[in-house]
């Protein structure tokens, strides 16, 4: 076999695919830990010597036939991440499905790649749109390239294969990778999940919000100590302490706390509200306060926007709302990823420049088994509901217990529960204190401890950051905007079966409107799974098109 020519005509295919992988394998020496020695049906197979032993990396009878097995094993759809390559035998059956989003091939030692190069036709995969490797990737590579390339709405399930001989050979590193992996498929899902609920309500909503956005002006200035006020029950044993400390500070209050602030009298200087479902009027029963402003996602639901006059929007990490921002009004960015209000509201206040944050009512569990503080949107709530048969406390109960997943924990002579959802919103929050500059300070109380953030000392030192929290001058009218972006859905070229190959296909305007689809597509994708209906890959987007233009639609024929 002329190696040379193997390896040249591979370094070729290679380099159009990954060039950046082309470039490193180029300059690497080849292993004299491998050789390639042909199987009894005369396929190739790598075979690794190794702590004084050899392991062969797939079958010296039949690879292709072993290849086969492995792929009637698991055969599988959607987006697959293998680790271990050797050959290739057990992945180019999958190679074959139309159904198939894209290939993460995940392996080590480049210099063992680079002797497989020289002696084996790798030319299939690199030739595939939609594999991809990572050689030697550091922990961050595997993150980032799965954040980038696999969106389950489309991409399809996610499933990791492994060759078994190969991870065998290096199992340390390959144990580090599936980890990481399992951190970063846990984001993944857990943001999925909730696309899949609420990814059409956003978009309607932010439709719905575009004629109000166009024309609030509502200007935030800059603040140095910044209350903040959530709905846990500890807000009630921390009362004293935040009247104390009113006059000294700016109250950000989220939307779930309002009713407890306004029955103890207390003012607000700013409310945030981040829910997208409409039970979020329920925070407003009880009246909104005037020339309070009102922060609000584009997301929000639109009858917020009617509760007062002093509104302020931002944007969020939804798609559509980033394709508002960079291409109708610029808006301020408010970090909505921890998943609930008090989050978004440390975000706020980072934003508007404060030095010091103080937290009341972040409890992120249910102290001796109460839910909320007294006065929240759920008292009333149940009160008017409560009977014989279903006490306020009754209710409350059934609230805190239909959690799968509920833990009790004790602390003294008090307990408290949590959930993991709850948990993960603590973590959340705790790992957003390291990118701030503010000193955040946990009000004592009686949930889930949160971890004290001592801030930035040369930042608390400086003068007070002359920043405002606005928004900048729309581009268009809101209708000529929407009629735009109408058009250019209907103007994306037809989806193919693969999301690589389509998004490949589309120039940069193109993918950032197919990036605005992605939400919905994960709520339709979610709707069709429950009559047992499946779109494959990208073949989903033609129904979110056809749905996004009838709603657009339906707000334009509202004017006429």
């Amino acid at each position: 076999m002329n190696t040379n020519g193997v390896l040249s005509r591979n370094m070729l295919s290679l380099s159009s695919a990954q060039p950046a992988l082309s470039a490193r394998i180029g300059a690497q020496e080849p292993s004299i830990m491998v050789d390639v020695v042909p199987s009894k049906s005369g396929e190739p197979v790598p075979v690794l010597f190794q702590d004084d032993r050899k392991y062969y990396l797939h079958s010296r009878i039949d690879p292709e036939k072993e290849g086969r097995r492995f792929y009637d094993s698991s055969p599988y759809g959607g987006y697959l991440v293998f680790l271990g390559f050797g050959a290739g035998h057990h992945i180019l059956p999958y190679l074959k499905r139309n159904d198939i989003s894209g290939i993460l091939i995940i392996d080590y030692d480049a210099a063992l790649f680079k002797s497989i190069l020289a002696k084996i036709d790798l030319r299939p995969f690199f030739l595939d749109s939609r594999v991809r490797f990572l050689i030697e990737p550091q922990p961050e590579e595997i993150v980032k390239d799965m954040l980038d390339n696999y969106l389950p709405a489309v991409s399809g399930n996610f499933h990791l294969l492994q060759l078994r001989a190969r991870v065998q050979s290096a199992p340390s590193r390959f144990n580090q990778a599936k980890e990481e992996i399992q951190r970063v498929l846990k984001s993944i899902s857990e943001d999925y999940s909730v696309q899949s609920y609420f990814g059409k309500r956003w978009f309607i909503n932010s439709l719905e919000n575009l004629k109000v956005a166009e024309f609030s002006t509502t200007t935030l200035p800059p603040i140095r100590h910044a209350l903040i006020t959530a709905a846990g029950p500890s807000l009630e044993l921390q009362l004293n302490e935040l009247k104390r400390l009113k006059s000294q500070g700016t109250l950000i209050a989220t939307d779930t706390s309002l009713p407890f602030l306004l029955n103890h009298d207390i003012l607000p200087d700013m409310v945030i509200s981040i829910d997208c479902q409409h039970v979020t009027y329920h925070h407003f029963m009880s009246g909104y306060p005037e020339r309070v402003p009102l922060i609000l996602d584009l997301a929000s639901p639109n009858h917020l926007t009617r509760q007062t006059d002093k509104l302020v929007f931002f944007t969020s990490g939804h798609p559509f709302s980033r394709y508002v921002n960079s291409n109708w009004r610029r808006f301020p960015f408010i970090d909505t990823s921890g998943g609930n209000v008090g989050h978004a509201a440390v975000s706020l206040a980072e934003a508007l420049g404060a030095q010091r944050i103080s937290l009341f009512g972040m409890d992120f569990s249910f102290p001796n088994g109460k839910s909320y503080a007294r006065g929240t949107y759920l008292y009333p709530f149940f009160q008017h509901t409560a009977n014989r048969f279903l006490t306020t406390e009754l209710s409350f109960m059934k609230l805190l217990f239909r959690n799968d997943s509920i833990i009790k924990i004790k602390d003294g002579n008090n307990f408290r529960y949590t959930t993991r959802p709850m948990i993960s919103y603590k973590e959340r929050l705790e790992q957003a204190f390291t990118h701030l500059n503010a000193k955040v300070e946990p009000m004592p109380g009686r949930g889930e401890p949160i971890r004290r953030h001592p801030g930035r000392e040369e930042y608390r030192e400086k003068q007070m950051v002359s920043r405002l929290f606005s928004a900048g001058a729309a581009e268009e009218p809101w209708e000529d905007f929407l009629r735009s972006y109408r058009e250019a859905l209907l103007l994306l070229p037809e989806a193919s079966e693969s999301l690589w190959d389509y998004k490949a296909s589309l120039n940069k305007k193109q993918r950032d409107i197919l990036t605005t689809l992605y939400p919905a597509a994960a709520a339709m994708r979610r709707e069709h799974e429950l009559i047992g209906l499946h779109r494959a890959g990208a073949r989903i987007i033609p129904d979110v098109i056809d749905w996004s233009v009838a709603v657009i639609d339906s707000q334009l024929e509202a004017l006429e």
